[in-house]
């Protein structure tokens, strides 16, 4: 590779982690401008567009490789039709959540999902919490507790998008799956029965795709490259940039989550949501500060 081709791939890694974390956190946005289809519909189309283009990308980047490995095991595919019942569950809520104004409870549960992950890590791989990450923990399950005394209930969305994600991200690490070619098993496996629903809605007369205009069509089309592409965009992240970087960046996410429930959807912050948010932000700054004392601990030894 000549000088002058080495400064045009400095930083592609940090730029696609932004990019995909961008896009994941103003997909509420997405989902708003949508809501002429109801959740389920959205959900199906979600599964069926992003199946084809999933497909398309495992010929495209040679993965085939990748995607025989999974679907020639049978424990694999069982595995896969788990996680992907646990993430169209999760986009499911997420969906739901946007379009009924509960954007901003989404945001929390994107915001304590790295602490429930940390606690599964606990639970299904003996891995041990230090007394400074215990910490974080109780002081986000403060704030969660907060919410309840204050309304009654517990954030049920919240605990819904981080606890569906954790479990799905245990499922994940026990089949390391390639992300394209994972996310294609998952699509492909649940596609059926969302082609099965699309076509019940029609026959009812209740479809929105093909019914309203060729816009609203391509847009429910889309979903397919706005759920794909970003996860293109975090793979190469993952490869080409420190993963510790990495994990600092998906706050992102959350963050542009609340920013535009608050400014652009208009949703109300209480002061139970400020005491709330306010201990889960330090919770996770406990946690973030462990993270970077332990990266430069194990530095200093190598």
């Amino acid at each position: 590779m000549s000088s002058t081709q080495k400064p045009a791939l400095i930083g592609a890694g940090p730029l696609a982690g932004l990019g995909a974390f961008t896009i994941w956190g103003t997909f509420g946005i997405y989902f708003k401008l949508i809501s002429f289809a109801g959740p389920a519909e959205i959900l199906a189309h979600r599964i069926i567009w992003s199946a084809v283009l999933t497909l398309i990308l495992v010929f495209a980047f040679g993965r085939r490789k990748e995607l025989w490995k999974l679907i020639s095991s049978v424990k694999t595919l069982g595995f896969l039709f788990l996680s992907s019942l646990l993430v169209a569950g999760n986009w499911l809520v997420y969906i739901w959540a946007v379009n009924s104004g509960n954007a901003l409870e989404a945001s929390l549960g994107y915001y304590i999902m790295p602490l429930v992950m940390l606690l599964l890590g606990r639970v299904f791989f003996a891995e041990k919490l230090n007394r400074i990450q215990m910490i974080s923990v109780a002081i986000c399950a403060v704030g969660v507790a907060n919410l309840l005394v204050f309304y009654g209930h517990l954030p049920w969305i919240a605990l819904s998008l981080s606890s569906l994600f954790a479990f799905y991200g245990v499922i994940r690490k026990f089949v390391p799956a390639d992300p394209i070619a994972g996310l294609f098993v998952e699509c492909a496996m649940l596609a059926p029965m969302s082609l099965g629903y699309i076509f019940w809605l029609d026959s009812n007369g209740n479809s929105a795709f093909g019914t309203i205009g060729m816009t609203q069509d391509m847009m429910l089309i889309g979903l397919g490259i706005f759920t794909t592409v970003p996860l293109v965009m975090f793979a190469y992240a993952a490869r080409n940039m420190k993963f510790s970087a990495l994990g600092l960046m998906q706050y992102l996410n959350p963050t542009l989550q609340f920013i535009v429930a608050v400014l652009i959807f208009g949703e109300t912050f209480t002061t139970a949501h400020m005491v709330t948010y306010t201990l889960v932000w330090l919770g996770l700054g406990v946690y973030t500060w462990d993270n970077l004392l332990r990266a430069r601990q194990n530095r200093r030894k190598s």
